[in-house]
């Protein structure tokens, strides 16, 4: 009998989730964590705090709310990319409009996906992260 060898846990995409809603930020690991190539390494509630855990774990990819306490998703973004230019972040909102999209892209932002989007989540994950 041939055995299926294990996933490559060596090519996973290392995902910080940033979200004020904790609920939403279950359903999002969750989601994330039924795909082996995904690897949620931490999770912020709020832009303070995901600067703080995005300097400790430097993940691959940065899953992005836009409106949150202390800072917002797009003041966020752009502390990181002010150091890390290739750093990917998708940005993950309910307030998708296209002045929002525009505006992410000339930060540097990787993508913008709604939250009524969340199906397409873990596909948005991977293609950025390609």
């Amino acid at each position: 009998m041939i055995m299926a060898s294990p996933p490559d846990l060596t090519d996973t995409v290392r995902v910080l989730i940033v979200d004020d809603e904790p609920d939403l930020r279950l359903l999002m690991r969750t989601m994330l964590d039924l795909d082996h190539r995904i690897d949620i390494i931490g999770e912020a509630a709020d832009g303070g705090e995901a600067l703080e855990r995005f300097a400790e774990l430097r993940p691959d990819l940065v899953l992005l709310d836009l409106r949150m306490p202390v800072m917002n998703g797009l003041e966020v973004a752009q502390r990181i990319l002010q150091d890390h230019p290739d750093q990917r972040i998708l940005l993950f909102t309910a307030f998708l409009d296209p002045r929002l999209a525009a505006e992410a892209a000339a930060l540097g932002i990787s993508g913008v996906l709604g939250k009524g989007d969340l199906d397409a989540l873990t596909a948005e994950i991977l293609r950025l992260t390609d």
